[in-house]
């Protein structure tokens, strides 16, 4: 004030204002009579007035932007890959299965993320029958975008204290109480959009439905730290397992790679899945880069092998097998192995659990399935009575193993 030509004595604003106590208005203006406000020079007030509001809205947008944030009770496990047909659905759910048995102390949470919804109709036991219990939940808002609207609504209050935290509880179903033999801590939350992709939807709705369309980094982030705070703030700890598209990215594509902290990678013995591999690998380090997520690869299995005999190889052993499988597919398999190790120079944060080259002993990243001819389908429609065959179990069971480790943060030693 003094540089713009203005003068202020000490008592001077205190006298103005006390002189003229009317009303609010009249107080104002002794005060601007007081500090002299009209000698500023009007090139002083709008950079100022510039500056303030500039200052406003990056104090908003930085604490609207949740960042990537783990929680000790909580860990995301997101099945992906950028190819279709891999089996990252039927995967998710044996290995999802498995877990709730082998974790009594633990609640398993699975996301479904296809706008397809074949694992709801997979743990629903509807996948056969097409009885359409997955509409109950939808009704029931059990499903990510009605979570994803909870968020928003939270974050729509400008004062923090009245915002709270979206709870998760209301938006997630006990499977045990639409399939009476499920696992009693297995837990689904489902997709309003596969809902509408389906014989089921009502007519009034058109073409494909993708679900959480506004999918900006803001809201993305906002919905996955929600889903991770809401699970930590609860009694038991959580695994959460995600399904996922392949060949698709869409919004919910994008909030399972965010919520994650480790990615499981089904492919198939085929070098075919190298491309769709690297898009996927670098689509992640976007994220990465953004602050979106800190998700790694800590797994990639091959899928769907054909057995030639059911007696180990040493050689194999390094691709986390048990078993030996034909020459040609043992040799698209090490090609593909090589290729993620090389990749490491590439996506050194997404891919520092792959051994190095020289690496001796058993795989802890690598790992397989055997293809699970009748028995898996005959799971897959009667998932809670059905087995499958000794050999096959045992290897959702490793891989369930793996996912735990993966979850306690340790490694398996051999």
């Amino acid at each position: 004030l003094e540089s713009a030509g203005g003068s202020l004595q000490r008592g001077d604003l205190h006298r103005s204002i006390s002189k003229s106590p009317q009303t609010p208005t009249t107080a104002m203006e002794a005060a601007t009579r007081a500090l002299k406000l009209d000698s500023i020079p009007l090139s002083m007030i709008v950079p100022a007035g510039i500056l303030a509001l500039w200052l406003f809205f990056a104090l908003i947008r930085s604490t609207a932007r949740a960042r990537a944030q783990r929680h000790a009770t909580v860990r995301v496990i997101t099945w992906a890959n950028h190819k279709g047909g891999v089996g990252k659905t039927t995967t998710a759910f044996f290995v999802a299965k498995q877990l709730a048995v082998d974790n009594k102390d633990k609640n398993i949470l699975v996301v479904d993320c296809s706008i397809y919804g074949d694992l709801t109709r997979l743990l629903l036991g509807s996948a056969s029958n097409g009885d359409g219990a997955e509409g109950n939940l939808v009704n029931a808002g059990q499903t990510v975008e009605h979570f994803a609207a909870s968020v928003t609504s939270k974050r729509s209050s400008w004062l923090p204290s009245l915002r709270g935290t979206a709870r998760v509880e209301r938006h997630i179903a006990r499977v045990k109480d639409s399939a009476a033999d499920a696992p009693a801590n297995l837990f689904l939350m489902t997709n309003r959009a596969q809902w509408l992709n389906g014989p089921h939807a009502p007519s009034t709705s058109g073409g494909e439905e993708h679900g959480m369309e506004d999918a900006t980094d803001e809201y993305v982030a906002a919905v996955s730290q929600a889903l991770r705070a809401s699970l930590a703030a609860k009694d038991k700890p959580w695994i959460v397992i995600v399904d996922t598209d392949g060949g698709l990215l869409h919004g919910m594509s994008k909030f399972a790679l965010c919520a994650s902290d480790h990615i499981v990678v089904p492919t198939n013995a085929d070098t075919a899945d190298m491309r769709r591999l690297h898009v996927m690998l670098r689509y992640v380090r976007s994220l990465h880069q953004r602050g979106m997520t800190t998700g790694t690869v800590g797994i990639v299995f091959f899928n769907n092998l054909k057995v030639k005999n059911n007696s180990p190889s040493d050689d194999l052993a390094t691709l986390g097998l048990d078993f030996t499988v034909a020459d040609d597919v043992a040799d698209q398999m090490r090609r593909l192995a090589d290729f993620l190790r090389d990749m490491r120079g590439e996506f050194p944060a997404l891919l520092k659990e792959v051994e190095p080259e020289t690496f001796t002993g058993r795989s802890n990243f690598f790992a397989g399935i055997r293809h699970g001819g009748v028995t898996m389908q005959r799971v897959k429609d009667r998932p809670y009575d059905a087995t499958l065959s000794d050999q096959v179990a045992e290897d959702f069971a490793k891989l369930a193993r793996r996912v735990n480790h993966l979850a306690a943060g340790t490694k398996l030693a051999y």
